[in-house]
C-alpha cells in the first residue's frame, strides 16, 4: 500500500481536535480539583448545555413542522 498523502487543511483540523480535546480535559482536572463551586460547575454546567441544546432542538423542530404543515396544507378556497 502507498502512503496517503495528508492535506494541509486536514492536518490543521486533526491538530486543533487534538487541542480542543486536551484543553477540555486540563478543564475537567482543574473544576474536578477545585474545591467548592468548582466542583459542582463541573456536573451543572453540562447539563445546563443538554438543557439549553434540547429546548432549542424542540423549538427548530416546531418550527420546521409547523412551516412544513402550513406549506403543504394551505387555505383551499370552497368554489363549486
Amino acid at each position: 500500500m502507498s502512503p496517503r498523502r495528508i492535506t494541509p487543511g486536514a492536518r490543521a483540523r486533526r491538530a486543533l481536535l487534538v487541542d480542543v480535546a486536551l484543553a477540555v480535559a486540563i478543564a475537567a482536572l482543574a473544576l474536578s480539583f477545585a474545591a467548592g463551586l468548582g466542583v459542582v460547575a463541573f456536573f451543572a454546567l453540562p447539563v445546563l448545555l443538554v438543557g439549553l441544546l434540547w429546548v432549542g432542538a424542540e423549538r427548530l423542530l416546531r418550527r420546521g413542522l409547523a412551516g412544513r404543515s402550513r406549506g403543504e396544507n394551505g387555505p383551499r378556497s370552497r368554489t363549486g
